[in-house]
């Protein structure tokens, strides 16, 4: 074992092997991470921090992009994934979990909306846990909660009716199943915590958006989460079209409708909030709800840019998400990063969000809206610490002057440079591999399965891509925010 010295501790480091660097001192940094220089050698060769935090996701084994699944606006992507090849649900969950811990990911919010069997849901939920514990990240379940519009904003019949006769009786075989009641779904949940729940697992109830739950449900998702302090995260207007249609259901407003039955709180995290207005943005600040930001996806997806200075500036949590839409399509995180730096730090003069908050985004807030730990919560005495170990030889083997390594690993620092993972002090990565399992393995039976499913879902495209044109018809009509 090494040891690190940190502020008169000791930390027990795994040995690297070959790459051991000793004995090291560890020094705070302007921006608050510790850098750790060998004893024997005047420099820093490696840079601690928190480990990243993931506040939005839906565990993506097989990338979109390897179904086809790119250059579409939110609702047509929707309608084009489904009936994905079936896989394996913990082949799955371990390789998306898995690749996101080699980018220093050790908290992972899981919004399960698509499972792969809805009838074995429980198994297959039990199955993503038991991923998590193998690789050793903390995660938390949100539990997919909906009740309506399974085809679209608006009536099943009215979107149906642009189809011909074999179409809507294919998509009503595969789509339309009658949803399980508000009473039936909250005891899911808590029957599901019972089951699964752990030191790196939590549950949260999981309400899929406003536009996919009755007010039944989300009444009853506000009341059981007031009476148990059980977490809950959802979508929040990711998209226009969206907006339009929430702004017709509710015309007092859909965060106030929200705020009226009490789900707006510190229990709450949204995911996406790209058109917020300002009130409500001073609203979600009001009530503590954490926001988590998804800017590939929001990019991917065609749904805009979220107004993260603003939200900063009117004091709203903030969290960083990737919701299986990474930069270059590699679940690595510190390229999320980078992209929510390059968006959101300021235009021309105009400061927008300063670098120590973007870090803070990027860690604590997720953490936080996943196991509800606080940022103060870090490296002490016998604590099982998260940690985050970077190779900052290698980040910085050309700099030539004193430089604040925050901003070298906002601008440069990727999954490559990742050299130690730890979360609740077990050791999860080390120089690029997996302690638990073989990634590659992992990847290599998933991408058979997924194979072996892919004319299933090249027959389905054909259905899929009529009730694309079907639902794009739909919208540009303004159908979906019109009385019915």
């Amino acid at each position: 074992m090494n040891h690190l010295h940190f502020e008169g501790l000791l930390l027990d480091m795994p040995s690297p092997g070959r790459h051991t660097c000793g004995c090291a001192r560890v020094t705070s940094t302007p921006a608050g991470f510790l850098q750790a220089t060998p004893v024997s050698d005047a420099r820093s060769d490696l840079l601690l921090m928190p480990p990243l935090a993931n506040g939005h996701d839906h565990v993506r084994g097989v990338r979109p992009s390897a179904l086809g699944g790119f250059d579409l606006p939110l609702e047509l992507w929707l309608a084009h994934m489904t009936n994905i090849p079936p896989v394996d649900p913990y082949l799955v969950a371990c390789a998306a979990l898995g690749r996101q811990a080699l980018s220093g990911v050790g908290s992972i919010m899981v919004h399960y909306t698509r499972p792969r069997n809805s009838a074995k849901l429980g198994e297959e939920l039990a199955t993503v846990a038991r991923a998590a514990n193998t690789i050793g990240i903390r995660i938390a379940v949100a539990v997919a909660m909906r009740d309506i519009n399974p085809l679209g904003y608006g009536p099943d019949d009215r979107i149906l009716d642009g189809l011909d006769a074999s179409d809507r009786e294919l998509v009503r075989s595969k789509l339309l199943k009658a949803p399980a009641s508000p009473v039936e779904q909250v005891r899911f949940v808590d029957n599901l915590a019972e089951e699964i729940e752990g030191p790196l697992v939590k549950v949260q109830f999981g309400p899929y958006g406003m536009e996919w739950c009755s007010p039944e449900l989300l009444r009853a998702i506000s009341e059981r989460s007031l009476e148990t302090g059980r977490r809950v995260h959802m979508h929040l207007l990711e998209s226009r079209t969206q907006r339009e249609y929430l702004d017709h259901v509710y015309p007092e407003g859909p965060l106030q409708f929200l705020d009226s039955l009490g789900l707006l709180s510190p229990r709450l995290s949204v995911a996406h909030a790209i058109w917020l207005r300002e009130d409500e943005m001073e609203l979600l600040s009001e009530r503590g709800v954490t926001v988590a930001i998804n800017a590939c996806s929001n990019l991917s997806l065609r749904s805009g840019i979220a107004p993260v200075a603003a939200l900063k500036r009117l004091g709203v949590p903030l969290a960083m998400g990737l919701d299986g839409f990474s930069f270059d399509d590699d679940d690595d995180a510190f390229r999320e990063l980078r992209l929510n730096y390059l968006l959101h730090r300021g235009k021309g003069f105009d400061e927008g969000l300063p670098l120590s908050d973007l870090l803070h985004m990027g860690s604590y807030g997720g953490r936080l809206s996943v196991s509800g730990i606080e940022a103060g919560a870090g490296i002490s005495a016998g604590a099982e610490a998260d940690l985050l170990v970077l190779d900052y030889a290698k980040l910085s083997k050309d700099v030539i002057v004193d430089l604040d390594p925050a901003h070298l690993v906002a601008r440069r620092a990727t999954a490559a440079h990742v050299k130690h993972l730890l979360v609740a002090g077990r050791e999860v990565s080390r120089d690029g591999r997996l302690m638990s399992l073989d990634l590659g393995e992992v990847h290599s039976e998933l991408n058979r399965q997924a194979r072996r499913g892919a004319h299933d879902f090249e027959d389905w495209s054909a259905v899929s891509s009529r009730l694309q044109r079907r639902l794009r018809q739909f919208y540009e009509a303004g159908l979906h925010y019109c009385d019915q």
